[in-house]
C-alpha cells in the first residue's frame, strides 16, 4: 500500500513536470508567432518606404554571416597563436598541393 502511494506521488510529479514543459513550449511558440508578425509588419513598412525587401534580406544575411565568419577567423587565429607559443605542432594542409600548376 505504501508503495502505491509513493508511485502515485512520483507519477503526479512526472505529470506536473511534463505539463510544465508543454506550457513552456506553447509560450515560446506564441512568442515566435508574435515575432513573425512583427517581422512581417516591419517588412511592409520597409516596402512602403520604397526599399527592396529582397535586398534588405540579403544585407541582413551578409551581416549575420560576417559575424560568424569573424568569430571563426578569430578562433583559428587563437589556435595558431597558442600552437606557436606552446610549440605544439599543427598538421595543417594549406590547400590541395597536387593541383599546383
Amino acid at each position: 500500500m505504501t508503495e502505491d502511494v509513493l508511485q502515485g506521488g512520483a507519477k503526479k510529479e512526472t505529470a506536473d513536470k511534463l505539463t510544465s514543459y508543454v506550457e513552456r513550449v506553447e509560450r515560446m511558440l506564441d512568442e515566435i508567432d508574435q515575432l513573425k508578425d512583427g517581422l512581417k509588419d516591419l517588412k511592409a513598412e520597409i516596402k512602403a518606404d520604397g526599399f527592396n525587401i529582397k535586398a534588405v534580406d540579403r544585407v541582413v544575411a551578409i551581416r549575420r554571416s560576417k559575424g560568424a565568419a569573424d568569430k571563426e577567423a578569430e578562433f583559428i587565429n587563437d589556435v595558431l597563436l597558442y600552437a606557436h607559443v606552446t610549440g605544439t605542432p599543427l598538421d595543417v594542409v594549406a590547400g590541395d598541393m597536387s593541383e599546383e600548376s
